[in-house]
């Protein structure tokens, strides 16, 4: 399961959210990379707010969509990630967690133009979790792909079960590929 959304609404508060998250960024340079030490949600501007809120909704929306009636309760973990020239993320998993997902800010420019030499820039691959499944087939399947890339827009909202492992290509733009991560921590009570 992996859900890709459009947030409703995104432009003024994703503008807003890129401001702030460059402001904390020119105050400690390494946050993203000491992601454990943020709590990006904890932070009472509105715009996070907006974000946090619309994350809740979606994951309201999705565990009742696959038969869940008795809601769990669950905490957010967020952080932001600030991507320049050559950053990338390897692949991983987010163990600890039941769901996580990812809110694009801003993506480099170029990202689906056809003529650049790389236009997979800043994009994320999901991993087939199903060892050795594309093996067995004719390729002609739909899901024959062992990599499933996503090339994501601002605004766009990804959430996917925390197990599954993905990796981010590298920015080989020099425009900044910003972005909010997320973990669904469930209550265990």
């Amino acid at each position: 399961m992996l859900a890709k959304r459009l947030l409703p609404d995104f432009e003024r508060p994703t503008q807003e959210l890129a401001q702030h998250i460059l402001e904390v960024e020119a105050r400690e340079t390494d946050l993203t990379a000491r992601y454990q030490q943020q709590d990006l949600f904890a932070d009472k501007k509105p715009c996070v707010q907006w974000l946090k809120k619309q994350i809740n909704e979606t994951v309201t929306a999705l565990i009742t969509q696959n038969g869940v009636h008795h809601l769990p309760s669950w905490a957010l973990f967020s952080w932001y990630n600030v991507n320049r020239f050559g950053d990338h993320h390897a692949p991983h998993t987010h163990p600890h967690s039941y769901l996580s997902g990812t809110y694009y800010v801003q993506l480099p420019r170029h990202q689906n133009d056809p003529l650049v030499e790389n236009p997979h820039s800043g994009c994320i691959s999901f991993y087939d979790p199903r060892n050795g499944a594309n093996m067995i087939t004719t390729g002609s399947e739909p899901d024959s792909r062992p990599v499933y890339r996503v090339t994501p827009s601002p605004g766009t909202l990804l959430i996917w079960p925390s197990p599954l492992q993905h990796a981010v290509y590298p920015n080989l733009s020099g425009d900044l590929r910003i972005s909010i991560s997320f973990n669904v921590i469930v209550d265990k009570k």
